[in-house]
């Protein structure tokens, strides 16, 4: 089975949470492929994970376990995602994003991020939308079979049909795996 991990399964990880034991038995079974989303959310700059330090991600990945498992490139945006760890996104692939964008936040939050700052409140809210929204456009793109998360907005009953709909087959927290 193709599992994408989202960046909450990562911290689960990294603190060692119940869920994040439940996450390790679900790397353990043979039967599991499991794959990591090479983009870096607003918890993961507190670390000091910021674009240009795909290294400390990497060892963020290191000390949970999980270096050895394949990485899923989202596309590239400035100052978002890892410089050397991202591809060039045509029309198709920007649809399947807004789409996305559109089902887990039909709520548009409009954000001069220019003007508000990145690490502001606003543009902290404002990352981890987007970082939610190129987690689910990795695991929908590389046809990924199983997206894990504990974020339960993505499994919420007017998102998650319409998710499934797009290519996300299941969606689920680790302890309903």
């Amino acid at each position: 089975m193709k599992i994408t991990l989202d960046y909450n399964c990562i911290i689960n990880l990294e603190n060692k949470t119940e869920i994040g034991e439940k996450i390790e038995e679900i790397l353990a079974d043979k039967g599991n492929e499991c794959f990591v989303v090479n983009i870096g959310a607003s918890e993961m700059r507190e670390m000091g994970i910021f674009p240009d330090r795909h290294d400390l991600f990497e060892e963020l990945l290191k000390s949970t376990n999980i270096d050895h498992l394949p990485k899923l490139n989202p596309m590239g945006i400035f100052d978002v995602t890892f410089f050397d760890a991202c591809i060039l996104a045509d029309d198709e692939m920007v649809k399947l994003s807004t789409d996305i964008e559109d089902i887990l936040f039909p709520n548009k939050l409009d954000i001069d991020i220019e003007a508000e700052g990145i690490d502001s409140p606003a543009g902290r809210k404002w990352l981890n939308r987007l970082c939610d929204v190129h987690s689910m456009w990795c695991h929908i793109y590389n046809k990924n079979e199983v997206f894990l998360t504990s974020d339960t907005n993505f499994t919420k009953e007017t998102k998650l049909p319409k998710l499934i709909n797009l290519g996300a087959g299941r969606v689920c927290c680790p302890r309903d795996f």
